[in-house]
Formats: structure tokens, sequence, C-alpha cells
């Protein structure tokens, strides 16, 4: 293994936890940079990276359990060493615990002070020493402070969660666990020979038992390098996302004699999975118009669009908190899949977990009333309103669902909470309206 994997390792440990980038675009990045790396290599850096990231409320107490003074008064170049030492010691069987010791003393060296080399080792060594103890959770009494430390989840999370879903230790465990990727094979006619080159590339693959032509797969470095991916023939979403356009494109609410003009609002689009599965029910017919607030959002819908060479669907910038007067009850259906908390995503996306907090959910609510109350002014009279979120936050969702219906005007036909051990899903809401006409 290169010398340096470790140390790019800690770099993006740093990139995250100090500078506060999200942690799956660092990741991409790095993987791109070092795309030279032998698999195993960047296998290794990913695996670490996102393991440190993923468990770090548990590495912390692991850390605790042994050290005399709090690892919160190092310095945060110590503290990710440590925790990345930490994380190989604990998780990682096929590194020897001595190896990791001995790789986070060089590292400290280097990066750092020479002289908290001991420390660093000492701390370390203690943690293999009492690897069984710590990881018994023995000594935390309370159940939803010991589902917190295991599963590496804030404990505050735990407690909403546990009361509002009232699904106990499963629910916070499936954080815990990795998401499997799903892609959507958009060119049917090519499905038979992009399946032959995944089995010859060694690409696991499972058919999806609800949708066809969906895959989950597995075995492969990097979505680039998926066949079929570059080519426009597939797409990657995950199975929750596609039921709530399904859903919307029921025939009982969308009449197949009705699609060729059907008129499509996507509010916050990007990266434009739900558009660009609109378009496949439209069958290139139609139109959809696919916004979001950012010229970077609106690029990875343009992206989309050209790979998969989608010809029905406009993409520009626009924030959907301000009303725009000539979009009034022009649109058949709207899509509404507003910024969320994202707990739903958080075995994706580690860090939301350590980002979000009670006060920004409060703000997020405003912010999706905002979105929303312009929403309903778009729908055409007898038209749909699909609002979503990733998340499984009560005062996002059912309650935002009441809101809309508060507002007046709207029939709920359809609503579904999709949680991960019930489902085997994301974590994912949607809520279906129709426009009284």
């Amino acid at each position: 293994m290169s010398e340096n994997i470790r140390e790019i390792v800690f770099e993006c440990l740093m990139e995250t936890e100090v500078n506060l980038k999200k942690s799956h675009l660092v990741m991409r990045d790095v993987l791109d940079k070092y795309d030279y790396l032998e698999n195993q290599d960047k296998n290794f850096i990913k695996r670490l990276f996102e393991g440190t990231v993923q468990k770090r409320i548990t590495l912390d107490y692991a850390l605790n359990f042994v050290m005399k003074k709090p690892l919160e008064r190092n310095k945060a170049e110590v503290i990710e060493i440590l925790r990345m030492g930490a994380y190989q010691i604990l998780f990682m069987d096929r590194v020897p615990d001595s190896a990791a010791c001995d790789e986070a003393v060089k590292l400290i060296k280097k990066r750092s002070r020479a002289e908290l080399a001991a420390f660093v080792n000492a701390s370390l060594r203690s943690v293999s020493r009492q690897k069984a103890e710590i990881l018994s959770f023995a000594s935390i009494k309370d159940e939803a402070q010991r589902w917190s430390v295991k599963y590496s989840v804030p404990e505050w999370i735990v407690r909403m969660l546990n009361k509002e879903q009232k699904l106990g230790e499963a629910l916070i465990a499936s954080f815990d666990r990795e998401r499997p990727t799903f892609v959507r094979i958009i060119n049917k006619d090519r499905e038979e020979t992009i399946i032959k080159e995944w089995e010859a590339s060694g690409v696991s693959f499972e058919k999806s038992s609800r949708f066809d032509s969906v895959y989950k797969v597995g075995d492969f470095h990097g979505i680039w390098e998926l066949y079929g991916f570059s080519s426009g023939d597939i797409y990657v979403q995950d199975e929750s996302s596609m039921i709530s356009v399904s859903t919307a494109f029921k025939k009982e609410y969308i009449p197949a004699d009705i699609l060729s003009n059907l008129k499509v609002l996507d509010m916050c689009a990007a990266p434009g999975g739900k558009s660009v599965y609109a378009s496949e029910f439209l069958k290139g017919n139609g139109s959809i118009l696919s916004l979001d607030v950012s010229q970077q959002k609106v690029d990875l819908l343009k992206e989309n669009v050209e790979r998969l060479s989608i010809k029905n669907m406009e993409c520009d910038v626009w924030d959907a908190t301000i009303c725009k007067e000539d979009f009034m009850e022009k649109y058949d259906l709207v899509i509404a899949d507003v910024p969320c908390s994202g707990l739903g995503v958080m075995a994706r996306k580690s860090d939301i977990k350590y980002r979000i907090s009670n006060e920004s959910m409060i703000t997020l609510c405003q912010l999706q009333k905002d979105i929303v109350s312009n929403a309903i002014l778009y729908v055409k009279k007898g038209g749909l309103l699909l609002y979503s979120t990733c998340t499984m936050h009560k005062a996002e969702n059912e309650k935002m669902a009441k809101y809309i219906l508060e507002k007046g005007g709207f029939t709920l036909l359809e609503e579904k909470q999709l949680l991960p051990p019930v489902d085997d899903t994301d974590g994912f809401y949607f809520a279906l309206f129709r426009k009284e006409k």
C-alpha cells in the first residue's frame, strides 16, 4: 500500500471536520484526483474516510474511554489522527492493530508535533487492549444514549425518531449500514447488453422486486466506470424516490391520453432524479421545467439532460421562495421536493447528522412553507402537487401535508412515509394532492 494513503484520508477528514465540506463531495473529488491509484488503495481510502466520519460518536466514546483528558481538548489534527487509528483498530479486521498505531505515530510526527507521538501511541494501544469492553457499551445504562454511541447517531436525533416513529433500535441501527446503489436502465433495448457487460466486469446485480429494469448493483469502482452510465443508458436513483414519482404517474391520476401535452414543473430539481424519471413517463412528449436555486445545481441538471439526451426538459436558475406570476395555474404536475433535514439519507451522507440541529430544522420548516405556498399557486385546477422529502421528521412531512390542506383547494390522494427497516429504502416521505376544479 502506498505510504501516503493514510495522509490522504487525514486531509479528507480535515476538509470535512475543520473546513466543513460535505463528506460525499470530498470523497468524490479525492477519488478523481487520485484516480491513478490501484483499486485496493482507493477502496482503503474510501473505507477509512467514510467509516471514520460515520462512526465519529463511537470513536470519540472509545478514545474518551481510555484517555485521562477529554478528546475535544486536543487540536483538530490530533483528534482526526486518533479517530482514524481507532476506526482501524475497532472496525477494520484486516488492518493489524500494531500497524494502525505505528501509522498514526508516523502521521502525527509529520502533520502535527513529534512530542505527541507517545500520547497517540499509548491512547491507541489502550483502545486495542480494551476493544471488547469498549464495544460492549456496557457502561452506558440509558437506552437512547447507548444506541446513540453504538450506532453513532446524535442522541437528540435518536430520542426524536424513537418518539415519532416508534421503531426502536431497528431504525437507529439502519443508519449504521451501507445503503445499496440502485440503477434504472433507461434504454430498455440495451438492457440485455448492459447486464452481460456487468457480468463480464464482475459487477454484482440483483433485479428490483418493485420496478422493471431497475437493479441493485455493487462491486464496481465509481459510478462513471459502471457500464451504461457515461453512455446515458442508466440512471442512479434510490427506489424511494422512484416510488414517489411513479405514484404521481398512476393512470388514475394522470390518464394516458393527456401525457402528450403534460406540463411538469420541478421546483427544487437538482440533481434531477425526479425530473429524469418524469421524462421517461412522458416518452419525450410534454414539457418539464427543472429549476434550482444556484447555477452550480442547475449545471448538475444540465449534465444529466446532456448525458441522457433528454429532449423535453429545460433547466434554469430560480429561487423557489420567490413567486413567479407567469407560473400561476400553468402546470399539470408540480413537484416540490423541498430542502429538508436529510435524516432519511444519513446512511449515505454521514455528516448530515452532525450538522443538523433543532434550530436549523425550524428554519427549514419555514423555508418549506415558503416554497409550498408558491407551489400550490402553480398547479392547474384539476392538476397534481407532489410534495416530498428525504427525512422522517413529522414537522417536515405529515405536518407539512396538513399545512397544504389547510391552505385550501387541495385533496390528499396518497401519503407515504418510507422507513429503512420497514421498506428497505432510504427514509423518504411523499404526499400527492389534487387541486380542486
